[in-house]
C-alpha cells in the first residue's frame, strides 16, 4: 500500500514538472510593449482556470492556486486571484547566489525605470510566496521572496528588492533598490532612485536620490540628493547635498533641507531651515534655524550658534561657545548680532538692476 502511494506521488511530480517545463515552450519571445488599449484587448483573451494551474501563464486567470514549479520566464498576459507559489526560477538566483552583485545592478537598473509602466502583463492579488520573483507585475497583498517586482501595494519580505514603485510596507535581508516608494523600508542598504515618503530604517546607508519627505535612520549614514523635509538620525553622518545642475535649478528662497538633522557630521551643501545636532554640522548655504555640536559652520547664518567652535561668514542671531568667528571676526564666549544689512547670494536684490 505504501508503495503504491509513494509511487502516485511520484508520478504526480513528474507530471508536474513536466507541465512546468511544457510551459516554458509555450512561447519564445519577451512580452511586447503595447499600448493601453492593446492589453485591454489581450484581457479579454485570459481563459478562466478555477483552483489549480501550473504556471507559467500565459493569457490565463487564475482563481485560485497557481504553482510554478520551474519559473524561467515571466507570466504573460495573466492574473492570480488567490495564492501564486514559484519554487525555482531566475529570482532564485537573484536573491541568493547573486545577492553580492545585486546592489550594483540596483543602481544600474534605475537608468530603465525613469518612465514608471502604468500597464503590466502580470498581477496577483492575494499572497504569493516564492524562492524570488523576477516579474514586472502587480502584487496586491502579501509578497514573500523579494526579487524584481514592477509595483507592490502591500507587503513583501525577501532578501533583495528592486522594484518600480512600493506602496506599503518593504523588509529586504541585504537592501532595497525602488524608484519611488510610499511607506516603509527596512534593510541593510535602502536607495530609492527617485521620490520618497515615508520612513527608512537602515543598517548601513539610506540613500534618496532626489526628494524625501519623512524619517531616515541609519547607523552609519543617510543621504538626500536634491530636497529633504523631514528627519535625519545616523551615527556617523546626514548629508543633504545636488550637484551644480540640480543646485541651478532650485528656485532661489527653495531650501535644500527643512527638518532636523542628528548625527555625527551633518552636512547642507545649500541652504537649510531648521535644526543641526552632531559633532560637526555644516550649512555651506543660507541657515536660519540652530546647530549645536562641537563644531558649527555656517554661511549665511539667521539663527543660534553652540558649540566649542562657532563660525559662519555673515550673522544675525548668536553664537555661543569657547571660539566664535563671525565676518573674519574673533569673538570668546559670545557674539550677538541682531542686524544684518549686507546682501548675500541667498536672497535676491530688490534694487532694479541698471
Amino acid at each position: 500500500m505504501l508503495a503504491k502511494v509513494s509511487c502516485i506521488s511520484w508520478v504526480i511530480g513528474l507530471l508536474t514538472l513536466s507541465g512546468g517545463l511544457f510551459a516554458q515552450e509555450k512561447w519564445d519571445r519577451e512580452p511586447p510593449e503595447l499600448s493601453r488599449a492593446e492589453w485591454k484587448h489581450l484581457r479579454s483573451l485570459r481563459k478562466v482556470r478555477p483552483l489549480f494551474w501550473i504556471g507559467p501563464l500565459q493569457n490565463e486567470a487564475v482563481y485560485g492556486i497557481c504553482f510554478t514549479p520551474l519559473g524561467f520566464r515571466e507570466h504573460y498576459n495573466a492574473v492570480v486571484n488567490g495564492l501564486n507559489l514559484e519554487v525555482l526560477g531566475i529570482g532564485t538566483a537573484a536573491t541568493t547566489i547573486g545577492s553580492g552583485f545585486a546592489l550594483s545592478a540596483m543602481d544600474r537598473s534605475f537608468n530603465s525605470m525613469d518612465t514608471i509602466p502604468e500597464v503590466y502583463n502580470f498581477q496577483v492579488n492575494g499572497i504569493s510566496l516564492g524562492s524570488g520573483f523576477v516579474q514586472k507585475g502587480v502584487f496586491n497583498g502579501i509578497c514573500v521572496g523579494g526579487g524584481l517586482i514592477g509595483k507592490l501595494n502591500g507587503i513583501s519580505v525577501g532578501v533583495i528588492h528592486c522594484m518600480y514603485r512600493a506602496n506599503g510596507l518593504v523588509i529586504g535581508g541585504v537592501g532595497n533598490a525602488i524608484a519611488e516608494m510610499l511607506g516603509l523600508g527596512i534593510a541593510l542598504f535602502n536607495v530609492v532612485g527617485f521620490r520618497m515618503r515615508g520612513v527608512q530604517v537602515a543598517l548601513f546607508v539610506n540613500d534618496v536620490r532626489f526628494t524625501m519627505h519623512g524619517i531616515q535612520v541609519a547607523f552609519f549614514g543617510n543621504d538626500v540628493g536634491f530636497r529633504m523635509r523631514g528627519v535625519q538620525v545616523a551615527l556617523f553622518g546626514n548629508v543633504v547635498s545636488n550637484d551644480r545642475i540640480l543646485k541651478d535649478s532650485l528656485p532661489n528662497k527653495e531650501k535644500e533641507l527643512i527638518g532636523l538633522q542628528v548625527g555625527g557630521l551633518n552636512t547642507v551643501s545649500y541652504s537649510a531651515l531648521g535644526m543641526q545636532i552632531g559633532f560637526r554640522n555644516w550649512v555651506l548655504g543660507k541657515h536660519e534655524g540652530i546647530q549645536m555640536g562641537l563644531w558649527n559652520k555656517g554661511n549665511t547664518l539667521q539663527g543660534v550658534q553652540i558649540g566649542l567652535i562657532n563660525d559662519c561668514s555673515s550673522l544675525r542671531g548668536v553664537q555661543i561657545g569657547l571660539l566664535n568667528s563671525c565676518e573674519g571676526k574673533l569673538s570668546p564666549f559670545l557674539r550677538v548680532k541682531l542686524k544684518d544689512r549686507r546682501l548675500t547670494t541667498s536672497e535676491p536684490s530688490s534694487e532694479p538692476l541698471p
